[in-house]
This record gives C-alpha cells, sequence and structure tokens, in this order.
C-alpha cells in the first residue's frame, strides 16, 4: 500500500486534522453560486456526520503528570501537523504532559496541547501490543474533550503506526476551548479498533444502471449510476449499499483497477441511502474501462479492545494567544488586479500561517468577475518553501473568511524580520455573466440536437435532448485550458429555470451533464453556460510580503 493510500484510509476511518476538502469543495461552489444568485437557485444536500454518544465508564489507572515533554523523542514530523505542533511546544508555546493511562491492558499518553485562538491540537501515543502490517490502520472511535461544566466537544485526528518507537502515534484536533483562558479539562477516548484491507474482485465489469455484488456483508452491493467519458478521463459514479447505517462510509469503500489505481475518489452528499462515491480515472476510455478487472475495496474490523482511556489536566492559552502575529496586507495591487479581491492580513499562529482574503465587491461586480482559484499555494519561509491551500474558514456561510493556509515549518520568535513570499500558480477561474452569452435552442426532442459557443479563447459543445421528461443538456470542450461547466442556466418563455443540483468531487472532469426535471415549454428556450471554469497561466504571481 502507497504512503498516499495509506493516509487516505486513515482519513476515511477518522478525518485528519487538516482541511475537510471535499465539503470546502462543496462550500466554495455553494458559496459562488448563491452570492450570486441570490441563493435562489441552489440547495446542497450536506454531507451528514454522527457522533457516537459520550457513553464512557472510566476504569482506569492513570499516572501523575509531570512537567516535562517526555515524547521529544517521538517522530511527530511523520504526522499531518505533527511538526509544528511539536515547534510550538518546544518553543514553550502550549502545555507538555507525560500522563499515561491503561485500559484493557493498552496504554495511552497524553503528551501535549497547543492552542492557537480558533483550534487545539493534542498529541497522544498508545502503546502497541504487536507490530502492525504496513496495510493495517487503527482508530479510536470515539474521542471528546469537556470542560469543568461539562460542555463537550468533538475531536477528530487518527493514528499512525512508528516503527521506530513501536507506538501508535497520534494528532487530534478540537475548537478551541481555552482562547486566552485557563481551564481544566478531560479528554476522553475509547474503543481502539484495527482494520485491515478487503479487496474483492467483481465478477464483471458495471455499466451504467447495473448492480453488482460485492460478497462482503457490511458492504454488499454497489449500484452504479452512471460511467461518464470525457476527453482525458472516465467518471465513475455509483451508490454502496450498506447494512449498517452507522457506518456511513467508515471504512473507505472504493474500486479499484487491475494496475491497482483507485484515480481521485470523492464521498458525495447522499442521494438515497448508502454511501454516494464518484471516482475519476485520468487517461481511461470507455473501452479501457469495459476491458479492466474492477474490484471493490475496503478497510475491515478486524480487532476491537473495548477500552476507556480519560485525561484530566490543567492547559492555559494564554501564552498561545499572546504568541500570535499579526500584519496588515493592503496595498498588494498585483492580486487585486489578477483576482479582483485583496489580500488582507498576515496572521501567525503557533499552528499555522495564514494569509486571509478580503472580497469588498459589490454584489453587481461579483456578478460579471471572475473567482480565482490557485491550485497551487507555496510561501517561501526563510530559506524553506513549503506547499498550502486555499480554503474557507468559519461554520457560518455568511461569515467565511478565505485564506491561503500553511503549516509552519518551525516556529520564530521574532516573524517581523523573517523573510516571506509568496508563490501562487495553477489558477483556476470561473466566470459566469447572464447580460450575455445567451443560445436560442430549438425544440428539444429524444433526438440528440448540439449548438456551440466561444467563451473567452475556447469553443464549448453542447448537447441536448429529452430523457422522458427531462430536457439533459451535456457541455465539453476540446480545450486544454477548458476545466468544465459547472452550472448551466436556461431561460424558458422568459423565466429562468436552474438543473437539479448534482454535487461533484473537486477533481470533476470536463464534461458535464445537467438534468431539468419535468421540462416544458410554449415558445422558446434559450442556454446559458452559467457558471464556467477554465485553467489561465496569465494570473500566476508571486511577491514579497516583507
Amino acid at each position: 500500500m502507497s504512503r498516499f493510500y495509506k493516509e487516505r484510509v486513515q482519513e476515511k476511518l477518522q478525518a485528519p486534522p487538516h482541511p475537510d476538502y471535499d465539503r470546502m469543495w462543496e462550500n466554495i461552489e455553494r458559496e459562488v453560486s448563491a452570492r450570486r444568485l441570490n441563493a435562489s437557485s441552489v440547495k446542497s444536500a450536506g454531507t451528514r456526520k454522527k457522533w457516537i454518544p459520550a457513553a464512557i465508564v472510566f476504569a482506569c489507572f492513570m499516572a501523575a503528570a509531570v512537567p516535562v515533554f517526555a515524547g521529544v523523542s517521538l517522530n511527530w514530523s511523520s504526522l499531518y501537523g505533527g511538526r509544528t505542533v511539536s515547534n510550538a511546544l518546544n518553543n514553550g508555546i502550549g502545555q507538555r504532559y507525560d500522563m499515561n493511562v491503561t485500559s484493557k491492558g493498552v496504554t495511552m499518553s497524553l503528551k501535549g496541547v497547543v492552542t492557537d485562538g480558533e483550534r487545539m491540537k493534542i498529541l497522544v501515543s498508545i502503546d502497541a501490543d504487536a507490530k502492525l502490517e504496513a496495510q493495517d490502520a487503527v482508530e479510536l472511535e470515539h474521542v471528546v474533550i469537556k470542560d469543568e461544566s461539562g460542555a463537550e466537544e468533538p475531536v477528530n485526528g487518527y493514528l499512525r503506526y512508528d516503527e521506530a518507537s513501536g507506538k501508535l502515534l497520534g494528532i487530534y484536533e478540537a475548537n478551541d476551548m481555552l482562547k486566552q483562558g485557563q481551564k481544566s479539562l478531560t479528554l476522553e477516548a475509547d474503543n481502539l479498533v484495527t482494520y485491515k484491507p478487503v479487496e474483492k474482485l467483481l465478477n464483471k465489469v458495471p455499466k451504467a444502471g447495473d448492480t453488482v455484488a460485492t460478497g462482503e456483508a457490511l458492504y454488499p452491493e454497489i449500484r452504479v449510476k452512471s460511467v461518464t467519458e470525457s476527453k482525458n478521463s472516465l467518471a465513475v459514479r455509483y451508490n454502496v449499499a450498506v447494512t449498517d447505517h452507522k457506518v456511513e462510509g467508515r471504512g473507505d469503500p472504493h474500486l479499484t483497477l487491475d494496475n491497482g489505481s483507485r484515480g481521485m475518489l470523492t464521498q458525495l452528499p447522499p442521494e438515497d441511502d448508502g454511501v454516494l462515491i464518484e471516482q475519476l480515472f485520468s487517461n481511461m476510455t470507455l473501452k479501457d474501462w469495459e476491458a479492466s478487472k474492477p474490484s471493490f475495496n475496503y478497510m475491515k474490523e478486524t480487532v476491537r479492545i473495548p477500552g476507556a482511556w480519560s485525561f484530566h489536566f490543567q492547559a492555559d492559552g494564554k501564552k498561545a494567544s499572546e504568541a500570535v502575529y499579526t500584519q496588515s496586507l493592503q496595498g498588494v495591487e498585483e492580486f487585486k488586479q489578477k483576482t479582483g479581491v485583496q489580500l488582507d492580513q498576515l496572521i501567525i499562529t503557533p499552528l499555522e500561517i495564514v494569509i486571509s482574503i478580503k472580497d469588498d465587491r459589490s454584489m453587481e461586480e461579483r456578478s460579471t468577475q471572475a473567482d480565482v482559484m490557485f491550485k497551487d499555494v507555496r510561501l517561501q519561509v526563510g530559506g524553506q518553501e513549503i506547499t498550502g491551500s486555499y480554503t474557507i474558514k468559519g461554520d457560518d456561510p455568511s461569515h467565511y473568511t478565505h485564506v491561503f493556509a500553511f503549516e509552519s515549518p518551525e516556529w520564530y520568535k521574532d516573524w517581523s524580520k523573517v523573510p516571506m513570499k509568496l508563490l501562487l500558480k495553477n489558477a483556476n477561474v470561473t466566470m459566469r455573466d447572464v447580460t450575455r452569452n445567451w443560445m436560442t435552442l430549438k425544440q428539444p426532442s429524444a433526438l440528440k440536437q448540439s449548438v456551440d459557443i466561444k467563451l473567452e479563447s475556447f469553443i464549448v459543445h453542447f448537447t441536448y435532448y429529452m430523457d422522458g421528461k427531462d430536457l439533459v443538456v451535456e457541455s465539453d470542450s476540446e480545450s486544454d485550458i477548458f476545466r468544465g461547466i459547472s452550472q448551466t442556466t436556461l431561460k424558458v418563455d422568459g423565466k429562468t429555470l436552474f438543473p437539479k443540483m448534482t454535487p461533484r468531487g473537486p477533481g470533476s472532469q470536463s464534461k458535464h451533464i445537467d438534468r431539468y426535471p419535468d421540462f416544458a415549454m410554449k415558445h422558446t428556450v434559450e442556454l446559458n453556460p452559467g457558471f464556467y471554469i477554465y485553467y489561465d497561466a496569465g494570473r500566476d504571481m508571486e511577491f514579497m510580503l516583507r
């Protein structure tokens, strides 16, 4: 199992402490649509997430906490975000612990806690009784943190086996319950579960509409909704039946090809019972798919230790809050010219480096101007170059903050003297302009008809036809810079219509299919490309932040 695949498995068992990119992409598309359409046409199913109720019986032994960071020799850098937390602890920011709890013969240790006013990161280790195989994955099934009043926050994270120490190392994240104060907190965890990979060869290559048995009790069958070929990829969209609805995709169910490829996978918001998945295979044709030997894969539970681990500790967020460095970034004119928005602030916390983005455009300006997203985001800090991402902070869509976020490579006591350079490349531009680009269509029928339009420097080809009572509109382009249509728009007898919302993954293929249910017209129908996305190398830029 490759390192990348192993990390993806751990993500699917319990979300690790990095951004949920699938939800982020959904939020981005939803916000763009909502603010340009006054939220009248966009409906999102949203992802479901259930937390197991906290019902933990404390039957453990706790050793006394000591004021040393006993975990300093452990390889925390092997965990995503672990280096940042250990750097902060080594610079006196946060609290170090060596608290040990044993339950059902398994010892878990709390090693450190760091906050930044928004998030709390927690380092733990677990003594493994036996050496794990490279393909195994382990998780704590339920983790929460509570304050003195009993108020609790869910905790997300993951464990990774460290061969050098023979321990499971874990990094977990929760909302910051300390802010700038001091509190007594309790970390509770239960059920240590081990998973092993299962691979079942399907008895046939599934086509759209097929239902294929997997031979597994938990995920007994898959039902293929579509197999769509584009100029450079193949998208397979399918629903996985689940016999235990508490699972909801746990164990990373997916398909792999006989060459080992799993493509780019996204678990989408459910449309009915089961787990909805889209997998995008690059450089694959429908003919290649029909000649392949796909297998169904997931991580199956093999060992369950019903332990309960609880840590009571004092934590103080004051020093971490005092370490936050902020600098205004007003006046970066090149960024504003190429994106329409402007950089706002550089914020350095013990856990991350954030560059916030300010969008003060009017609604009218937003309706016709581009939204730009950079796929390659990097920051030179001192003599190091680190990779970051564009993401959204906040739980309320009306108060989202758009940012570039980076894990800090090290901690400087005086950040004001550290040179920084922002590098932005691979810009994907989203445009929509309903004041133009309208195409008059002929009366739709079961016979496929087509129409072309030039957008920017490329031609987009539209095919439309009736499928029962629904009007289907397909779009694609031969251009290498075209990334796809995300939502078309119709004007039927003067009335604006929008298609049924169909969630897609962040790496969706350029071919797009919209469906307008129960379509009917009397006189005229016009089609607008709506939201279209393309690559623009001319927007690449780099500039010194200081």
